[in-house]
């Protein structure tokens, strides 16, 4: 028996890992016939080293970001019903929160394949995501550049 994906939680930023993420999100959406919902999560420094209660912090409903538009407007394009989620914290503590407040099926999230010194500065979402997610997460790699025409 295969289980159905009802809802699934798709992360987004401004990278192309993300936008890859969201095509893949959506993909799977239109085979499931699944609701989405897409988060944004509004960063907060040190934010990780902050024990929190384990509950999303919601922006008000109200509040929209370019990247939540554009990201309803393609699922609104391809028949997908969605919703969408303005957090702010630490990312990864705030999308596995809100993940199990929303009983999401899925999380669907982008990976930038940082490394060394990018990783340790800017933080891997992705990686974090693997420790903390109580959920079943998809991690879609950034598209690989394309070769340069010689």
């Amino acid at each position: 028996m295969t289980r159905k994906l009802k809802r699934i939680l798709i992360a987004i930023d401004d990278t192309p890992a993300s936008q890859a993420a969201v095509e893949q999100g959506l993909a799977l959406a239109v085979d499931e016939a699944s609701e989405v919902v897409f988060v944004n999560v509004v960063s907060i420094v040190g934010e990780q080293f902050v024990h929190g209660e384990g509950k999303p912090d919601r922006v008000p409903e109200r509040a929209q970001t370019e990247l939540l538009i554009a990201a309803c407007a393609k699922a609104e394009k391809l028949g997908v019903p969605s919703k969408t989620e303005l957090l702010v914290g630490y990312p990864p503590t705030q999308i596995s929160a809100v993940a199990d407040d929303l009983d999401v099926d899925l999380i669907v999230v982008g990976s930038r394949h940082l490394t060394g010194i990018k990783r340790f500065l800017l933080g891997s979402t992705s990686r974090a995501l693997i420790g903390d997610a109580t959920r079943p997460l998809l991690i879609v790699p950034e598209p690989a550049p394309a070769p340069a025409l010689t």
